[in-house]
C-alpha cells in the first residue's frame, strides 16, 4: 500500500476542509485531485494519503471509490481520456467534409501532444501494470482514431481503407511516435517521418 507521508504543500486543491458531496462528485473531485498530484510528485512519488489532501477528502474515502492504487490508476486513465475526446469532438465534428486532411494532421499532433504531456504519467497509465486492462470502447484511442478517418473515408480524402483495421494502426502509429518523442526529444524529426508515412498510406492519389 502507498501510505508513506509527503509535503503536498505545494500541491493545488491540497487543504483540510471536508465538504458533503454526492457520490459521483466526490469520485470526480478525488480523481481531478489525483490528476494534479501524479503531475506534481510523479507517479513513483504520490500516495493515497496525497490523493485524499488535496481532495479535501478523509483518507478512509479513497477506498470507497478505488479498491486499490492500480484502480485509481485505471480511473485516471479513463478519466483523461473522456477528456480529450470532448474537447475533440469539439474541434473535430463528425460531418467534417473539406478540409479533412488539415483538420486530421492537426488532431494526430494533438493527439501526440497529450501523451507526451503526460509526462510520466503516461508510463504509469498506457504503460503500467493496468496498461491491458480493456477501457470502455466509447473512450478507447481507437474511437477517436475511426472518428478522424471516418469523415476523410466519406468525402473521399483519405483512401477507402477498412476502418477498424486502419484506425488500429494508425493509433499506433501516433502512440509510437509519442513514445519516441518521449524517449529522444526529437519532436520535429519524428512528426515528419510520421506524416510522410500516413500520407503514402492513407491519401488519395
Amino acid at each position: 500500500m502507498r501510505e508513506t507521508k509527503h509535503n503536498t504543500k505545494g500541491v493545488k486543491g491540497c487543504g483540510s476542509a471536508r465538504r458533503r458531496l454526492p457520490p459521483d462528485e466526490r469520485k470526480f473531485e478525488l480523481l481531478e485531485a489525483a490528476l494534479r498530484v501524479l503531475r506534481e510528485l510523479g507517479p513513483r512519488n504520490a500516495r493515497v494519503q496525497d490523493v485524499t489532501k488535496a481532495a479535501g477528502a478523509a483518507k478512509g474515502t479513497f477506498y470507497l471509490y478505488f479498491p486499490s492504487w492500480d484502480d485509481l490508476l485505471y480511473e485516471v486513465r479513463a478519466h483523461i481520456l473522456t477528456k480529450y475526446l470532448v474537447e475533440m469532438q469539439v474541434r473535430f465534428p463528425v460531418n467534417l467534409q473539406s478540409g479533412w486532411w488539415e483538420a486530421f494532421e492537426k488532431e494526430c499532433v494533438l493527439f501526440i501532444d497529450f501523451v507526451v504531456g503526460l509526462g510520466e504519467l503516461h508510463k504509469a497509465v498506457f504503460h503500467g501494470p493496468i496498461a491491458d486492462r480493456p477501457l470502455d470502447e466509447s473512450i478507447s484511442g481507437l474511437k477517436a482514431v475511426s472518428r478522424m478517418l471516418s469523415p476523410g473515408i466519406e468525402s473521399g480524402a483519405c483512401r477507402p481503407v477498412e476502418i477498424e483495421v486502419a484506425a488500429k494502426l494508425v493509433f499506433s502509429v501516433l502512440h509510437t511516435t509519442a513514445d519516441s518523442i518521449l524517449e529522444t526529444g526529437e519532436r520535429r524529426r519524428h512528426l515528419e517521418t510520421m506524416f510522410d508515412l500516413l500520407r503514402s498510406w492513407l491519401k488519395q492519389n
